[in-house]
């Protein structure tokens, strides 16, 4: 059953409180230092957010008839994990908002000037500073899944979780990020849709998927290897955040730029190579092609040149394109819940299936 948008966020909200516990234990707060380190750690954190990968998780516990209370640091594991990919991303892209206000990087370079630094030492002190934070976080994430053992997780099922963590979500997440730096620089002809689906399963859809195997080992205190159920809320996962990452790349064009916190059109900018712009561009005319090419990763492109490009997606039903394949995504992604019996928690999981496409921020 499909929940109401309200039932959906107020349980996100009451789990993202349990998150915040998390983050708020003087344990962990004091443990950063010197002091500009903590601020730029928790920058971040402290912003509003909806926390959908610790909701997968708290709702993947529960779906397996596990206690939700066991998976509170396994859901700011994977919350503070994402987090430092965030903080190390902006830099990459060079943003200056981020929820919109300022990203950790510009954060720090706006202080640093605020106390006398020349322009060009203060950029360099807020990007170290963000990459500093961001390498903190990380290895933060692996703390508080060591801390799992006070829970009484079993050690086999700790051990497969931080395993997976460090070698299969951090390699392919990194992996992911680095395709979509490369592609961006990539002339668009040479790509294929398989290329691009392939390389936001692994940017967005990986770490969506170890946060439902996690909640579900959590839950039944069992690895993936010893319990399919497992893996196959993990394959759901993954592909409704591959779907997620899909309708974040419809909000790049079409969204609210006050709603998403980011500048509109910035992935035109940036040169990303969305399924939007595939489709359009290999249903284009020569002229048209070419114009998408000259303009997509062009620093220099005029906002009237971005109109153009963006009116070629228009014509070509670029976004009605990407919908419609999100939406067959989340479809078949569904099918893996079947083995589970019918829960308010199987119903949170089937809500957030439904709102990966349909939402607007």
């Amino acid at each position: 059953m499909i929940l109401s948008r309200e039932e959906f966020f107020g349980a996100l909200k009451e789990r993202s409180a349990l998150v915040m516990d998390i983050f708020n234990d003087e344990r962990y707060y004091q443990s950063f230092m010197p002091e500009i380190l903590r601020e730029a750690v928790y920058s971040y954190l402290k912003r509003p957010a909806k926390r959908f990968r610790p909701g997968v998780l708290f709702f993947s516990c529960g779906a397996v008839g596990g206690d939700e209370q066991k998976a509170q640091l396994a859901a700011a594991a994977v919350e503070v994990y994402h987090t430092w990919t965030l903080v190390h991303d902006d830099i990459i892209d060079n943003d200056s908002l981020r929820r919109g206000q300022p990203t950790v990087h510009e954060e720090f370079r706006t202080q640093a000037q605020s106390w006398g630094y020349p322009p060009k030492e203060a950029v360099d002190l807020g990007r170290s500073i963000a990459i500093l934070a961001g390498d903190l976080q990380h290895a933060w994430s692996v703390r508080l899944l060591l801390d799992l053992e006070a829970t009484g997780l079993p050690l086999p099922v700790i051990a497969d979780l931080i395993r997976r963590l460090e070698v299969d979500v951090t390699n392919g997440l990194i992996g992911g990020e680095a395709l979509d730096v490369l592609y961006a620089r990539r002339p668009i002809a040479e790509l294929t849709e398989t290329d691009v689906l392939k390389m936001l399963e692994l940017k967005t859809g990986v770490l969506y998927e170890y946060a439902g195997i996690a909640g579900a080992s959590i839950g039944l205190q069992q690895t993936a290897v010893q319990n399919n159920l497992i893996g196959a809320i993990g394959r759901f996962a993954k592909q409704c955040g591959t779907a997620f990452q899909i309708q974040d790349d419809i909000l790049g064009l079409t969204g609210d730029e006050k709603v998403l916190g980011k500048p509109i059109d910035s992935d035109i900018r940036e040169g990303k190579r969305t399924v939007i712009a595939l489709h359009a561009y290999h249903h284009a005319n020569i002229k048209e092609r070419q114009l998408i090419a000259d303009v997509l990763g062009n620093a220099e492109a005029t906002g009237a040149d971005i109109n153009r490009v963006k009116q070629i997606f228009n014509k070509y039903q670029g976004v009605e394109y990407a919908k419609k394949l999100a939406e067959s995504i989340v479809s078949q992604a569904i099918s893996e819940l079947d083995p589970l019996p019918d829960s308010k928690y199987k119903d949170l999981l089937l809500t957030w299936a439904q709102f990966v496409v349909n939402r607007d921020f």
